[in-house]
């Protein structure tokens, strides 16, 4: 396991370092936080174990030579979204605070520890047996993933969980964010959530709850 783990680290550093001057916007780096809430973790654990994640891989390939500024610059995370909209935005807006924190501690400018951040609306809470149900899921779902500030976002057809998605499906999973952004004007508000005392609250107590739960695993 380690032979394999440490060949993977050696394919990423190479494309990293390949990519810096030949792909500037290409991201090589893909810290995953949906495994963790999909195997059933809460917001506060996806974010603790994605940071712990992404601290690894930080110190594995400055190890292999790749400073922290070219770290930043190709490393993007991923986020399973779920059904408790408020929570949601909270666990996003208290990931670019936990983010910069970390990347600081390596040595980055605040200015290049911003997070790119990708969202895709959960599997684990989907029905077969009413699919249609889904339908309402994701839309919820794409709401708190912009509202807290996503970079992209995959909005899963209703009937991905049982079967390949047909033209309609994907239509409909097409649409929900085409009305976020040309209806809602979701895509013209820098931050949708800032300045409600209720969300500054919460994404406060998210982030020291992880904050602590990530000091914990790198014990």
């Amino acid at each position: 396991l380690k032979s394999t783990t440490g060949e993977a680290f050696d394919n990423v550093a190479e494309l990293t370092r390949w990519a810096v001057p030949h792909a500037p916007g290409l991201k090589t780096i893909n810290v995953q936080g949906y495994p963790w809430r999909e195997a059933g973790g809460n917001c506060v654990q996806e974010l603790a174990f994605t940071m712990a994640a992404a601290a690894e891989y930080v110190r594995a390939l400055m190890d292999r030579k790749i400073t922290i500024s070219s770290i930043c610059d190709k490393i993007y995370f991923s986020f399973a979204i779920g059904s408790d909209l408020f929570m949601e935005v909270a666990k996003l807006r208290a990931a670019r605070m936990l983010w910069e924190k970390i990347a600081e501690a390596f040595g980055a400018t605040a200015q290049n520890a911003k997070m790119f951040m990708h969202c895709r609306t959960a599997t684990w809470n989907k029905t077969a047996v009413d699919p249609w149900v889904n339908m309402l899921r994701v839309t919820t779902e794409a709401f708190s993933a912009v509202c807290g500030g996503c970079d992209s976002l995959h909005v899963s057809p209703f009937d991905e969980c049982f079967r390949t998605p047909d033209e309609f499906s994907r239509r409909i999973a097409r649409n929900v964010q085409i009305i976020l952004r040309d209806e809602c004007k979701l895509n013209k508000v820098i931050d949708p959530a800032g300045g409600s005392y209720y969300i500054e609250k919460l994404t406060d107590e998210v982030a020291q709850k992880a904050w602590a739960l990530f000091q914990e695993i790198e014990k």
